[in-house]
């Protein structure tokens, strides 16, 4: 199965329709190659990475679109598509409201200072892994700058000043 099927197969579950709304955007604005593509890149490639489950990847795009304040639709879509997946709004367990919180530092342009203490949370907890997984996750949401930044500061002590 190539990245636009499983994309097409996810985005179906994800927002619990046969035929999504965002295709019949790209198709209205004549710009279907280009949804297959962000179809294939986002939902059969970005999704498919392992790290983070699927209601996880929703509970933090859900956070950073919060964040973002600005995507009504999208952010109603990935509210839905928590429950579509098995995910809760409500979950609350430590991993979620770091992962919570990451999303929105990310989103928030991904130079917090705060975003520093949590990712350091992460590490002595030893999942350092999903929060990077996270940041690459919120790329395509939040955009690739802040995502950039977010990554950067991953890094420590003398790997980041030598990257900076």
């Amino acid at each position: 199965m190539g990245d636009y099927d499983k994309g097409i197969e996810l985005l179906r579950l994800l927002g619990g329709v046969e035929n999504p709304a965002v295709l019949e955007l790209f198709d209205a604005v004549e710009a279907v190659d280009y949804g297959r593509e962000a179809v294939a890149f986002v939902y059969g490639g970005v999704y498919q990475r392992p790290g983070l489950s699927l209601p996880q990847r929703q509970l933090i795009t859900v956070a950073a679109l919060e964040a973002l304040g600005y995507a009504e639709a999208q952010l109603r879509f990935h509210r839905d598509a928590v429950a579509n997946v098995g995910g809760d709004l409500a979950q609350d367990d430590e991993t979620t409201r770091r992962l919570k919180r990451i999303a929105v530092y990310t989103a928030k342009g991904g130079v917090a200072p705060e975003l520093a203490d949590v990712l350091r949370e992460a590490r002595e907890a030893g999942e350092l892994r999903e929060a990077v997984e996270a940041i690459l996750h919120l790329a395509v949401y939040v955009g690739f700058p802040a995502a950039l930044n977010a990554l950067a500061i991953t890094l420590t002590g003398d790997e980041h000043r030598e990257r900076a």
